[in-house]
């Protein structure tokens, strides 16, 4: 199949065409829905937590550590789930006016600490430049070249290098990017709807909630945002032979979340639909909940697009950089910082 064939992109326009639209109804039961659980588990964790702390015997202490470890994991999962709806208000995709999408997105994004404006400004260019190598890609991860890595100055490649050390960029960076970068830049009013949510917080006793839950939702965001154009067999280009459908199909992954009993359903729920990142890529206006049944409907239309477990996410945190002689992600394996530069050669493509 020819990505690139004029005939194939007009069957997947019309193909994708079938599922724009809004349903402002539907946008609200999804509001209405992340909103509540998002409250309830933030009301629940710490009660659950003293009430086990103070048990008086260990059979309670047992059950309600239980009910505080469930509550626990339910608001990191409400909190992604709540970053993703964000995400689809910054689209102007979540509702059919872009005034309301405009209005709730602050607040909306005053419960996982992200600016829309920030946040809309760095998406718009990566979903125009995303895996053209001739375009800045620092809003990806493995966002150099072996070329680019090796040419540049000292100081720059002990910086990349210290970033993209696994520990670095997705434990320390996730909360610095969203509690630091996003509060430094956003607008004056986005940081007023923060603020007025960090009081209630703190006036309710659930900031500290709050506080434990931000690192392990921030963290599986960018492990799932990394999975979604940092894979095994990932296409990039330069400029001169870039195509927009191509790299919707083929620089972005369908991720296959584990079916296991009420696990999978949970999973589904926090991701909102973003597994199906290769066709919010070719069209990013269509409604998040439209785009598994797009994906499924669509047949051989998708069958190009790389398919990434979990598990293989997680492997490919190791890939840092992207050697265009090999056409293949790389790691920083003989290429330390430390090291004298561009005296490493690429490796060689296998070729049968």
């Amino acid at each position: 199949m020819d990505l690139k064939d004029p005939a194939f992109h007009a069957a997947l326009d019309a193909h994708l065409d079938r599922y724009a639209g809004h349903d402002d109804a539907r946008a609200l039961r999804e509001l209405a829905e992340t909103v509540a659980v998002y409250a309830l588990a933030l009301w629940a964790l710490p009660l659950a937590f003293e009430a086990s702390v103070t048990a008086t015997s260990w059979t309670r202490a047992l059950a309600f550590g239980a009910l505080a470890g469930l509550a626990y994991v339910v608001l990191a999962g409400a909190q992604v789930r709540a970053f993703l709806v964000h995400h689809d208000l910054t689209h102007g995709s979540f509702f059919s006016s872009r005034r309301w999408n405009r209005v709730v997105a602050p607040v909306v994004g005053a419960l996982v600490s992200t600016s829309p404006s920030v946040w809309q400004r760095e998406h718009d260019r990566h979903h125009k430049d995303s895996n053209n190598l001739d375009r800045n890609q620092d809003g990806q991860t493995a966002s150099w070249t072996v070329a680019q890595y090796e040419a540049a100055p000292a100081w720059q490649r002990w910086a990349y290098w210290l970033v993209n050390q696994r520990p670095v960029l997705f434990v320390v960076v996730p909360p610095l990017y969203f509690l630091g970068f996003m509060r430094a830049l956003a607008r004056w009013w986005e940081n007023l709807v923060f603020a007025a949510f960090v009081a209630l917080l703190w006036w309710t006793e659930r900031l500290g909630a709050f506080a434990a839950v931000i690192l392990p939702a921030t963290m599986f965001g960018f492990l799932v945002f990394h999975a979604q154009h940092t894979f095994e067999g990932v296409v990039k280009r330069r400029s001169a032979d870039y195509d927009f459908v191509e790299n919707g199909l083929v620089g972005s992954s369908l991720l296959v979340v584990p079916r296991w009993p009420l696990v999978g359903r949970f999973l589904d729920w926090c991701l909102f639909f973003v597994e199906y990142h290769h066709v919010h890529h070719l069209r990013p206006g269509l409604p998040a909940w439209r785009l598994k049944r797009c994906h499924d409907d669509g047949g051989a239309l998708f069958s190009a697009t790389p398919r990434v477990t979990l598990g293989e996410a997680v492997r490919a945190t190791r890939y840092t950089l992207f050697d265009e002689a090999a056409n293949a992600l790389v790691t920083f394996a003989g290429r330390a910082p430390w090291r004298q530069k561009n005296v490493y050669p690429s490796p060689t493509p296998n070729v049968k």
